[in-house]
This record gives structure tokens, C-alpha cells and sequence, in this order.
């Protein structure tokens, strides 16, 4: 009779191994950020303004952040969406959030939104005609 409990401890004990085992073996489901990752590069908008111009190929992520689920029991984390703010040759911000389907959201950020949303990862951009080093004749 004293036996039972103890058969039933071990027994527990053994099933909440071989569950830890399995999910370890799962680990996290990353299966859609290369998809993302190809959305993002091949994404190419013309405007009649250069600086409103995007091209993914070009284009620098100044934040990404990933949307997911974290399984409790396992710790495992399941993405779902990337959210990224990414910035053109020109400087000018865009938000584009995709799931992998082919289809991403994408929008221009003015730079009020985008020194909003950045903070310290926002960089204004350069005055027109300027580059590195140029200095106006006095």
C-alpha cells in the first residue's frame, strides 16, 4: 500500500521528463523569418520623389521587433510577424510589418512619427545637397 505513492511520484516524475525532452527537441519555430526575410529584400516602391523611393535590396532596418507566441510549458517561441521600421538611401523612414504571406504592410513614416517611434535609433536626415564633410562657402 505504501508503495503506491511512490510508484505514482516516479511515474509522474518520468512523464514530466519525457515531456521536457520533447519540446526541448522542438525548440523555437522560426519557419517564417526567411520568407520575411526575402519579402523584405525583394520589396521595391517608385515614387516620382527619389526620397520616397524604396528598394529593399538597399534598404538599412533600424528596428525590427518579432511577435510571436512563447509556449509556457516548453519555453518554445512560435513567430508569427515581424514589425520593422527600415530607412532609404535618402533618409526617409518606412514601417513595413509582414507575416510571411506575401503580402506586407508597408507605409512611409514621417519623421515627427518616426523620431516618435525610434527614439534614440532615430537619425535625422541630411539637408539636401549635402554629404559627409561638405562645408558651405562663407
Amino acid at each position: 500500500m505504501e508503495a503506491i505513492p511512490i510508484i505514482l511520484f516516479v511515474a509522474f516524475g518520468v512523464w514530466r521528463i519525457v515531456c521536457f525532452v520533447r519540446s526541448a527537441r522542438k525548440g523555437d519555430d522560426l519557419s517564417l523569418l526567411p520568407k520575411i526575410e526575402e519579402e523584405f529584400r525583394t520589396l521595391v516602391v517608385n515614387s516620382e520623389l527619389p526620397e520616397l523611393c524604396y528598394d529593399g535590396g538597399t534598404a538599412e532596418v533600424v528596428d525590427e521587433r518579432q511577435e510571436g507566441i512563447t509556449d509556457e510549458g516548453t519555453g518554445a517561441f512560435t513567430l508569427h510577424r515581424v514589425h520593422r521600421f527600415a530607412r532609404n538611401s535618402h533618409g526617409e523612414y518606412f514601417f513595413l510589418i509582414s507575416e510571411g504571406s506575401g503580402k506586407p504592410f508597408f507605409k512611409h513614416v514621417s519623421h515627427v512619427n518616426a523620431r516618435i517611434a525610434l527614439g534614440k535609433k532615430y537619425v535625422a536626415p541630411r539637408p539636401a545637397n549635402s554629404c559627409p564633410g561638405f562645408k558651405p562657402d562663407p
